[in-house]
C-alpha cells in the first residue's frame, strides 16, 4: 500500500470521526456508541429481530453485552420496544420505536452530510466517482467473504 496512502487513509479517517463528534455534540446521539447505532442500523434493515438474531450478527461480542445494550436502548433511551414472543415465552422480540426511527434517520443523515462535506472538498468528478465505487464494492466484497458475512447483506453501491 505504501506509508503515503496509509498515512492518508488515518488522516482522513481521523477528520471525519472528528467531524461526526461534532455533530454528535449538537444533537442528542453524543451518548450513543457506535455499538448502538449498529444496532438501531441492523434493525432499521432487517425489522423486527430477536435479541439472539442481533447477537448473532455481533460475532465477536458477547450475547450480555448485546443484552445490556439493547436494554438501555429500550429502557433508558426508549428507542427500542421489547416484547415476549406468543410462541416462545424465553424469546423477545425487538423493534424500532418511533424514537428509533428517528434516530437512524438522524444517523444516516449526518453520515451523509459528512462525506458530502469530503466530497466537496476534494472536488469528485463523475468519472473519479464511478472508479470510488468500483473500488469500494471490491473491498466491500472482500471484507463480506472474510468477515462470513450473510450474502443477502452484502452491498452494492450502485443499487
Amino acid at each position: 500500500m505504501g506509508p503515503d496512502l496509509e498515512k492518508g487513509i488515518h488522516e482522513i479517517s481521523l477528520r471525519m470521526r472528528l467531524l461526526r463528534a461534532m455533530q454528535q455534540e449538537k444533537s442528542y446521539l453524543e451518548d450513543l456508541t457506535e455499538r448502538d447505532e449498529r444496532i438501531l442500523g441492523l434493525l432499521a434493515e432487517r425489522g423486527r429481530m430477536t435479541v439472539s438474531q442481533i447477537a448473532a450478527a455481533e460475532p465477536n461480542v458477547s450475547s450480555s453485552t448485546i443484552s445490556t445494550g439493547i436494554t438501555r436502548l429500550w429502557r433508558d433511551k426508549k428507542m427500542l420496544s421489547k416484547t415476549v414472543s406468543p410462541e416462545n415465552q424465553r424469546t423477545t422480540i425487538v423493534e424500532l420505536t418511533e424514537k428509533g426511527k428517528q434516530t437512524v434517520e438522524l444517523i444516516n443523515k449526518q453520515r451523509a452530510e459528512r462525506f458530502q462535506v469530503l466530497f466537496d472538498a476534494i472536488k469528485v468528478t463523475d468519472d473519479e466517482k464511478e472508479v470510488l465505487i468500483e473500488v469500494l464494492n471490491r473491498a466491500i466484497a472482500f471484507f463480506d467473504k472474510h468477515l462470513g458475512l450473510n450474502k443477502k447483506r452484502k452491498a452494492n453501491l450502485t443499487d
